[in-house]
């Protein structure tokens, strides 16, 4: 199934150079953008988050409390 996106037609001109310039077709071209873009917001959310979480004490302690015990599982050598 097709579906037509519109875009400005400068935004189609820099997807036709890009497709003519690596050999790959517009859809594909815009995939990649979507999937770099969703990687972006991805990332971006995680370090505000992680920033919040780095600003609460009582949640980063609880993280650490989480880290040292994990730290200590994982070299648990009894079987």
């Amino acid at each position: 199934m097709s579906t037509t996106i519109r875009v400005s037609e400068e935004t189609r001109d820099r997807f036709a150079r890009l497709a003519a310039s690596t050999g790959r077709p517009m859809t594909v071209l815009l995939d990649e953008a979507a999937d770099a873009l969703e990687r972006r917001v991805f990332f971006s959310q995680l370090t505000t988050r992680y920033s919040e979480l780095r600003n609460d004490p009582e949640a980063w302690s609880s993280i650490q409390e989480e880290r040292t015990i994990e730290g200590i599982a994982l070299h648990d050598q009894s079987k």
